[in-house]
């Protein structure tokens, strides 16, 4: 057996770094969810690879339930903090997984046999093609979730600072869009009183144009919410 093979099988053959699990929480906040006081700290050999920035995907064993996700906000060589980035069902837990968002992107394949024979023969003469134009640009989505004490329209301190952030981010101008669905069991008032909460927020901010979109009513989150979007 040659050295290159064997080093194949050992490799083949090692374990693979253990996933990030959250081992505990470093400052407790109160609910809802975005209260940027809870951070989490993440422990596995896997920290290496991590950047500030990164959005991993929370999971648990026998959870069927989506559990949210984590926002990676500083890395150390044996740890990392993160916060939540997007709530789920349930606070995360000691002991849940950490794995990073999207898949990995497939290898390229190897040409086959035809493939081969293909380029070892002459090639035709090349023929002028109509081109097709260039696809548009796609603006990214500007749109995050502000959520809300239940029967309350006040909005949190982790609010606020949500909502300066996204003006100093997106800009003041364009047309702000607050979309919102009625909250089972609550008064359709309370929905309008959290709209006129978040207009009053925004103007402060200098938002000059903000509309409102009602919303078919879907499964209810951890928390009432109202999404708040930019458009061109």
């Amino acid at each position: 057996m040659s050295v290159l093979l064997s080093l194949c099988l050992l490799a083949a053959l090692a374990p693979a770094d253990p996933p990030l699990r959250v081992t505990s929480v470093v400052r407790a906040g109160l609910p809802p969810y975005e209260d940027a006081a809870r951070l989490y700290r993440l422990e596995g050999a896997a920290c290496r690879d991590l950047k500030p920035g990164a959005i991993l995907r929370l999971q648990r064993p026998v959870e069927p339930r989506s559990l949210g996700e984590l926002e990676v906000l500083s890395v150390a060589p044996d740890h990392a903090l993160a916060r939540l980035y997007r709530p789920g069902a349930t606070f995360p837990l000691r002991g849940d997984q950490a794995i990073p968002r999207g898949p990995l992107a497939p290898l390229p394949a190897l040409p086959g046999p035809e493939s081969l024979a293909a380029l070892a023969s002459p090639a035709p003469p090349a023929r002028l093609a109509a081109t097709a134009p260039p696809p548009l640009a796609v603006a990214p989505l500007r749109r995050e979730p502000i959520y809300f004490f239940l029967n309350q329209a006040t909005l949190t301190p982790a609010g606020q600072a949500k909502l300066a952030a996204w003006v100093a981010a997106w800009g003041s101008t364009g047309t702000w869009v607050l979309a919102w669905a009625p909250w089972p069991g609550e008064s359709p008032g309370l929905s309008q009183a959290r709209l006129a909460t978040l207009r009053e927020a925004l103007a402060r901010l200098g938002v000059q144009t903000v509309e409102t979109r009602a919303l078919p009513p879907g499964p209810a989150g951890p928390f009432p919410a109202i999404q708040v979007q930019v458009e061109p």
